[in-house]
């Protein structure tokens, strides 16, 4: 892949499996090996991974870029520019409904700026050529990469579903404050600390739980049953005031690392 050992390699479709795998993320990836065209089957599969809160990984093209950037990068010879992420779904209909609508939407980042940006799912698929609902997006970086298409004959993405660790937990995600100010450490800029918050949903009031933070993939236990005696950060133990809570993490988490928080319901 494009890149090396001392700066990183880019996530392409090629191998954004094996980067979630590393990870010790759980991911569905989009069937790009199916029959085109396949932009019909590729708003599906994402508005249902959408729906059951899943973010999606996506690989768009970018007016007035190649769509065709690294050899061997784009299996089966789909057309890509870029990497987004998509982690928002509006809808006037049931999020079960499979069917895509003209009046879906969702939020996508575009990994050049700090803004969010809202597209009617049915606007996301072109041909490389950009003479259909890409047509009038500008060219040039920092500005292509916020009206992006996906290739409609054949395309690629990941949705990722949890973490890799068996057992029953509760979902858990985190807040950081200044993470898009994180300096880069690849250039040699020193890393710095960002506080967090943990916030836990779909809880039982009165129930209590543990939340564990692990510093690094090689902390992370494979079962919920290795919480207690596994290389834990910090556990915190609490009663559910109601169906959601917040936990400001103790701890800074460093800019050029990966921490990872399980939830689990304690039992007596």
């Amino acid at each position: 892949m494009h890149g090396d050992s001392t700066l990183g390699f880019e996530v392409m479709p090629s191998n954004v499996a094996y980067t979630a795998r590393k990870l010790r993320l759980t991911y569905e990836e989009f069937d790009y090996s199916q029959a085109t065209p396949q932009a019909a089957s590729f708003k599906r599969w994402l508005k249902s991974q959408l729906s059951r809160g899943h973010p999606v990984v996506f690989f768009p093209m970018c007016a007035g870029d190649s769509h065709t950037p690294y050899p061997g990068s784009n299996p089966n010879g789909g057309h890509v520019d870029h990497v987004e992420p998509i982690w928002g779904l509006f809808s006037n209909h049931p999020l079960d409904d499979p069917n895509v609508y003209d009046d879906d939407w969702i939020l996508h980042a575009s990994d050049q700026d700090f803004m969010p940006y809202y597209r009617p799912l049915n606007s996301l698929d072109d041909s490389p050529a950009f003479q259909g609902n890409c047509k009038a997006a500008q060219p040039g970086f920092r500005l292509n990469e916020m009206y992006p298409c996906f290739d409609a004959n054949e395309t690629y993405g990941l949705a990722v579903t949890g973490l890799a660790i068996q057992g029953e937990t509760i979902p858990t995600v985190l807040s950081t404050d200044g993470a898009v100010q994180e300096p880069n450490v690849r250039i040699g800029e020193p890393a710095v600390g960002l506080a967090g918050w943990v916030m836990m949903s779909k809880l039982t009031k009165g129930a209590e739980y543990a939340v564990y933070r692990f510093d690094g993939v090689d902390t992370l236990p494979a079962t919920t049953a290795e919480l207690e005696v596994a290389k834990y950060t910090w556990r915190h133990v609490y009663k559910a005031a109601g169906e959601a809570s917040t936990y400001p993490d103790p701890v800074d988490i460093p800019s050029d690392g990966a921490v990872y928080y399980v939830t689990v319901r304690r039992f007596d």
